[in-house]
């Protein structure tokens, strides 16, 4: 069976067609690669142009805020005065109602620097409103630095020991000269629930570690009731995500690294979904690269739908190899095999004497040819026979 020309030839179309489907098989794999990747691509500029209008927004919305509380008489008074009893009572309502409408995390009034000093670096605490317990102390940091050295509104993201910021801050002056620093600020962690709200994707924020404080963190999360995660990577923090599965979000790289527009990463499986994770970087008001938002979009019926391509493809091979591999036979029993069989039958009956049948090619084909030759041979080997009988005066059939 092996060694006949209809399994030689029926192996060469199984063989072919099977690399034609594991091909089928390779190029939806690519074709799928690549939509995950466009997907994945569309949702990191669609994340960042969203976190980008948010931050505007919420930075228009600040402004004026802050430009309509610098002109209050009480607040002004309440700087002059440096009482944080005062600014509290005068303060708080209206903290906890733009907190709850805004999001507004941060009110804070600063100390105005020491006179003479153009180049500080940071300025002390009056008053948190968010957290009145802790005041008093002086705080480095590159907006308050920003706004003492250019006596005017800084805006701008700004890590601090705790997480990742949206502030604004103005000089309040009385007379030409400062009497303090009031700020405004949100947390952007808020920011993911917003996107999410439009995209229907999910976000984490990974953080810097190096401008964060270890303790400080840790009270943070259990005053929130929520497990220490400082631990879980070595560079980096997961600040905030819009998702109850921590781990998809876990990174090793470094953030400096990231390039402005974005970069796609790995495609994940999770709970019966599949999922492609992608990451650009978000900068602080000094420009520099302090954190990242991670995007997970779930790309499931994308998958869904090549692995159905693959499986109709697979399916449609083998029934292909099916119907070829029966024509095949047939069309190979008709025209080839049985014509042989046909001619050995008729070589076999001429050797056993029945000299007058002929072989009548069957069609004009390859094998009509070989039919042709093979009467002619037939021909020459009945002539040399009836050669040899005369010669030795013998009968056709042996006879004498």
């Amino acid at each position: 069976m092996i060694k006949t020309i209809r399994f030689k030839i029926l192996l060469l179309i199984i063989g072919g067609l099977s690399l034609g489907a594991i091909g089928l098989v390779l190029y939806f794999n690519r074709i799928y690669d690549q939509n995950a990747e466009r997907l994945t691509k569309d949702s990191i500029r669609s994340a960042a142009v969203a976190f980008s209008e948010v931050e505007r927004t919420s930075t228009e919305l600040m402004s004026a805020s802050i430009s309509a509380l610098t002109r209050d008489p009480e607040v002004r008074a309440g700087m002059i005065s440096r009482d944080p009893a005062r600014l509290l009572t005068l303060s708080q309502p209206l903290y906890r109602d733009w907190r709850g409408r805004f999001g507004i995390t941060h009110w804070n009034y600063w100390e105005p620097e020491q006179a003479g000093d153009m180049n500080a670096k940071g300025l002390r605490n009056v008053l948190r409103v968010g957290t009145p317990d802790m005041h008093g102390d002086f705080v480095e940091r590159v907006t308050l630095a920003r706004v003492a050295r250019e006596r005017r509104m800084v805006t701008g993201l700004d890590l601090g020991f705790t997480g990742m910021v949206l502030r604004v801050l103005v000089p309040v002056e009385e007379g030409g000269r400062p009497i303090g620093y009031l700020e405004l600020g949100k947390e952007i962690g808020g920011f993911l629930g917003q996107i999410k709200k439009v995209s229907g994707d999910d976000y984490g924020l990974l953080l810097s570690k190096g401008r964060m404080d270890e303790k400080k963190w840790a009270t943070l999360r259990a005053t929130a009731g929520q497990r220490n995660n400082w631990a879980d990577m070595p560079d980096l923090l997961l600040a905030d995500n819009t998702s109850d599965d921590n781990e998809i979000f876990q990174y090793n790289g470094k953030i400096a690294d990231l390039p402005d527009e974005g970069v796609p990463l790995e495609i994940l499986s999770r709970g019966g979904k599949t999922l492609a994770r992608g990451v650009f970087p978000i900068h602080d008001v000094s420009g520099a690269k302090v954190g990242a938002v991670f995007v997970l979009r779930d790309i499931t019926a994308v998958y869904d739908e090549m692995r159905s391509g693959q499986r109709q493809a697979v399916l449609g091979v083998a029934a292909l190899m099916v119907l070829l591999a029966v024509l095949f036979v047939l069309v190979f029993q008709v025209l080839i095999v049985k014509r042989l069989q046909h001619m050995i039958q008729v070589a076999t009956r001429v050797v056993g004497g029945e000299f007058d049948l002929e072989i009548v090619p069957s069609a004009d084909d390859e094998i009509g040819a070989f039919e042709t030759l093979f009467e002619q041979f037939r021909q020459l080997f009945v002539e040399l026979i009836g050669q040899a009988h005369k010669a030795t005066g013998t009968t056709g059939r042996g006879g004498k």
